[in-house]
């Protein structure tokens, strides 16, 4: 059998892989793509929606999340005993969560234990849906183009902040369910920069943020130009996208865009090159060396370097100059999800705000909650790059990589911004997906050589009988 005739371009051999697939993952996994397009909806509900269960504030997504992560965990036992692939993220995305809640319990006592196994839920739950709930052939890739369909409906209601002049998501959430942010309403009737920029309000929508609009807006509008950029539905996704980043005025976001449209083009026009992801990865760390080498002032220089202006850039420095010694200071736990880092002892920093996820994180959980998030992201494609196999099919081997690209987002951003709410599951569902297409890689060449030997093995036989009938 030719290496041609194991391709999923075959329809006999395809339909032999698919039927494979599914009996190594689970025939019920291909039932749950319904359940995972209505968490993505859920997602993106807005937080005013959200509802108190004792102590515990609720959201739809937390309760589906919750339910699917059970449904998962039982597929995983399910399939334990046939065929599994582990990825180094699947043991280290549970891990996270529960250094989260250990760290937290320590630090806040049960009150941090309920806080942070919200936060632990969400980041685990979600990974392990979206890792072993994906059904077969080309299910994220519905998935992928069921949510850029979803962006469009998110940009289009966020812009109806600036049209309107005032955050219209929220304000109609409040009229309905009475939910209000007090620090919303400080930073509104003060005009603060956190909603307003140039006297124009800025875009905002259901996020919490308009930075996070921005980031949520870079990360589609990846996928969308990696995985379909030979449509148009693809350029217009990344063109609705862009504008999205652009009515945010979130500057952060607008260089990961990008740089997100940066390296889809230099994927798409290098097929031949297989070193090209070394050769950035080397670029990145000469710069990185070179900063942190020459620079009095890291974290400042490389802010500046991104296009943010100077001002943002000496605030993000300020905060980690001032919040830097306080995770040195209890570098195992962090100082909890409330605690009070002196803030006010840089005279630059005017708020307790730490716009920055990897350093907020190593603050709440310690060095340890930090690197393991980190870690979970960057393992979901330590299998190594699979846009070659020829087990996956076109879409599904592109949007490996942009789920790649998207993962670099995430953890560049993390230096300049902070991640939480509806973000901070998005990162779960990206490092899932990315794990999930590594194993169904592994699995679909397994049942491609297992036909093969088959085919070698019949057609032996075959031939051994022509020759006695001879």
């Amino acid at each position: 059998m030719s290496r041609k005739s194991l391709q999923l371009d075959s329809g006999p051999q395809l339909a032999y892989l698919q039927d494979g697939q599914q009996s190594l993952v689970g025939h019920a996994a291909g039932g749950s793509e319904l359940y995972l397009k209505l968490l993505l909806v859920a997602i993106f509900l807005p937080e005013g929606l959200s509802f108190f269960l004792g102590d515990f504030r609720l959201s739809v997504a937390r309760v589906l999340i919750f339910l699917l992560s059970i449904a998962a965990i039982s597929q995983l036992f399910q399939r334990a005993s046939t065929a599994t692939v582990c990825v180094p993220s699947d043991i280290l995305a549970p891990l996270a969560g529960v250094w989260m809640m250990l760290a937290a319990t320590v630090t806040d006592g049960l009150d941090g234990l309920k806080g942070a196994g919200m936060a632990a839920i969400e980041f685990t739950g979600a990974y392990l849906t979206f890792r072993y709930l994906l059904g077969p052939v080309d299910s994220s890739v519905r998935l992928a183009r069921f949510t850029c369909k979803l962006i469009i409906l998110i940009v289009g209601i966020a812009l109806l902040d600036p049209l309107s002049d005032r955050l219209f998501t929220y304000e109609f959430i409040k009229g309905i369910t009475g939910y209000v942010k007090p620090g919303y309403e400080d930073a509104l009737a003060l005009k603060a920069e956190t909603f307003y920029r140039d006297g124009v309000v800025r875009a905002m929508g259901p996020l919490e943020h308009s930075i996070l609009l921005g980031a949520v807006c870079v990360w589609f509008g990846t996928v969308a130009l990696t995985t379909f950029r030979h449509q148009v539905f693809g350029w217009a996704i990344a063109g609705v996208a862009l504008i999205g980043v652009w009515f945010s005025q979130a500057r952060s976001p607008l260089l990961a865009y990008l740089i997100g449209f940066a390296l889809a083009i230099f994927y798409s026009a290098s097929p031949r090159f297989t070193a090209r992801w070394k050769l950035v990865g080397s670029c990145v760390t000469a710069v990185l060396l070179t900063v942190f080498t020459f620079s009095n002032s890291p974290v400042a220089t490389l802010v500046r370097l991104s296009g943010v202006n100077p001002e943002a850039a000496w605030a993000r420095q300020a905060i980690w100059e001032t919040a830097g010694p306080v995770v040195l200071g209890s570098p195992m736990f962090g100082i909890g999800l409330r605690g009070d880092w002196n803030w006010q002892a840089h005279g630059a920093l005017v708020s307790s705000s730490v716009d920055a996820f990897w350093l907020a994180t190593a603050m709440s959980y310690g060095i340890p909650g930090s690197a393991l998030i980190l870690l979970t992201i960057a393992s979901a494609c330590w299998l190594g790059s699979i846009d070659k196999s020829p087990q996956l099919t076109l879409e599904e081997r592109r949007l490996s990589v942009a789920l790649g690209i998207v993962l670099t987002t995430i953890v560049f951003l993390g230096f300049m911004v902070h991640f939480w709410g509806i973000c901070w599951i998005l990162i779960a569902v990206f490092t899932g997906m990315r794990a999930n297409l590594a194993e169904t890689a592994v699995l679909r060449d397994r049942a491609a050589r297992a036909a093969a030997r088959y085919d070698s093995i019949t057609g032996d036989d075959y031939r051994r009988r022509w020759t006695a009938r001879s």
